[in-house]
């Protein structure tokens, strides 16, 4: 099940992509769900990162696509975005917010059948995050964006590319929503993404990008143990 917003202010033009997507949908036997906005200052209103794809449309009153995509990857840096275009100057922008492809109306249905292949793949990857509860709201980080996750007296903070991003509770709580053969503990009070594992020593973990976290002597065995098997999997 794929969970879809379309964002866009004609309504003829929502309904010509709900019909596609529901063309789609018997050709390939794939299920949506897919819930319309008809701007996009609704569709950011309290937004939800639930969204496996989002179609907007460059060119609305109130405020433009361009500048929404800008205000939604501030959120959701994992869902897969799709632009909506008269004309294809504009859509091109669309690759510094990090968008998966673009849609020039009128919308033809082949066209759109192959770009829709290629994002729902896009979509199944993104998929590959995690949903934090942030003192600012909902969040979603791709999974390959963490370095490590750290705990002190309850606050527990994510490192990301992106920045820190700081949720309430316990780093076991975390711990769960993490994959076992990409991510370890190495000690108490914080887990590595194995991804950023750059060395060992006897007291430390040295993090690509120069970084270093302390190690458990009694974590170092199983942590060695997970990062050869982490390479031999993924490297």
């Amino acid at each position: 099940m794929y969970n879809i917003a379309v964002v866009d202010d004609d309504a003829s033009d929502r309904s010509e992509i709900l019909g596609h997507l529901e063309r789609y949908r018997r050709e390939k036997d794939k299920s949506f769900t897919v819930t319309e906005f008809d701007n996009a200052v609704k569709f950011l209103e309290g937004y939800n990162p639930a969204y496996d794809i989002v179609f907007i449309d460059i060119q609305m009153p109130y405020l433009d696509g361009m500048t929404a995509a800008e205000k939604l990857r501030e959120v959701d840096r994992a869902v897969t975005l799709v632009f909506i275009t008269n004309m294809v100057k504009y859509a091109v922008k669309g690759y510094s917010v990090d968008a998966a492809d673009f849609v020039v109306k009128p919308i033809v249905y082949g066209g759109f059948s192959v770009m829709l292949d290629k994002v729902l793949r896009l979509a199944d990857k993104n998929g590959d995050a995690v949903m934090l509860k942030t003192a600012e709201g909902k969040i979603r980080l791709w999974l390959d964006r963490i370095s490590h996750i750290e705990v002190t007296d309850h606050q527990v903070c994510y490192h990301a590319d992106d920045g820190d991003h700081m949720v309430w509770g316990s780093l076991k709580e975390q711990e769960s929503k993490l994959p076992t053969d990409r991510f370890a503990k190495c000690s108490n009070y914080c887990i590595v993404n194995l991804k950023y594992v750059a060395g060992i020593t006897d007291g430390e973990l040295k993090l690509s990008g120069g970084r270093s976290v302390p190690i458990s002597r009694s974590k170092r065995k199983e942590l060695t143990d997970r990062l050869l098997a982490y390479y031999g999997k993924y490297m």
